[in-house]
């Protein structure tokens, strides 16, 4: 009687163990191998350290002409200043040439061109006028907007600002970090259009839960380039 007693006590154990041991199929472990979907070839390590160029890094590189250099000379050293923010990167560029003078009356247009690492991006350069200068009462300074009609982007700028979009909140490290960051192999340098998705793609993995059971996958971010030549990664 007393054997008996026991084996049932010792059932009711083993019965109670087994269901407080037993995890949910959203917490089960993965690996990246049983991840479902295309993985991207590049890895990305999660930074704090915000990317791009400053203004005094692109005044050193292209230093801006003198005040009483030509105003064609002034707008496309600007524009040359500007490419090399789009792209990141100190690189070469070319003097750059505009399609007629870009001081005219206002609203009126003209398109300009640089180049960057032998890349040429057509710019387009809209007049607002003059106002006054910050030379003496009878000075004039010409004044405009610029807009990329194809933005530029090398590799590593892509590269650095996704490592950035992954770890400015600092979680490089810990449970919210992004699990393997990835991103398509990019041209070392590439043109886009202003507004549009590249055509490419960054990525981390995506865990998601639904009816107690989990999906794993590749979440894929669209690479997309913005109207000034900004970059944004879409949520998948």
């Amino acid at each position: 009687m007393k054997r008996t007693v026991v084996a049932a006590a010792a059932v009711a154990v083993a019965l109670v163990g087994g269901c407080a041991e037993e995890a949910s199929g959203c917490d089960a472990e993965y690996r990246l191998s049983e991840v479902k979907g295309e993985k991207r070839p590049v890895r990305i390590e999660p930074s704090t350290h915000h990317p791009g160029l400053t203004d005094r890094e692109l005044e050193e590189a292209l230093p801006s002409p003198g005040l009483e250099a030509a105003t064609n000379d002034k707008v496309l050293n600007h524009l040359r200043q500007e490419t090399v923010r789009m792209a990141g990167v100190v690189g070469e560029t070319g003097r750059g040439r505009c399609a007629g003078e870009a001081d005219r009356p206002r609203g009126e247009t003209v398109r300009c061109t640089v180049t960057y690492e032998g890349v040429t991006v057509p710019w387009l350069v809209t007049s607002k006028g003059t106002t006054s200068g910050s030379t003496g009462a009878f000075s004039q300074d010409f004044v405009y907007t610029a807009k990329p009609l194809k933005t530029l982007h090398t590799a590593r700028a892509v590269y650095d600002w996704y490592a950035w979009e992954t770890g400015k909140n600092g979680t490089t490290e810990g449970p919210l970090a992004p699990v393997d960051p990835r991103c398509d192999r990019l041209p070392e340098v590439f043109l886009a259009e202003p507004g549009e998705e590249t055509g490419y793609y960054c990525q981390d993995v995506s865990n998601t839960c639904t009816d107690d059971v989990q999906h794993i996958r590749w979440g894929d971010r669209p690479i997309r380039a913005e109207e000034n030549g900004d970059l944004s990664f879409l949520a998948g």
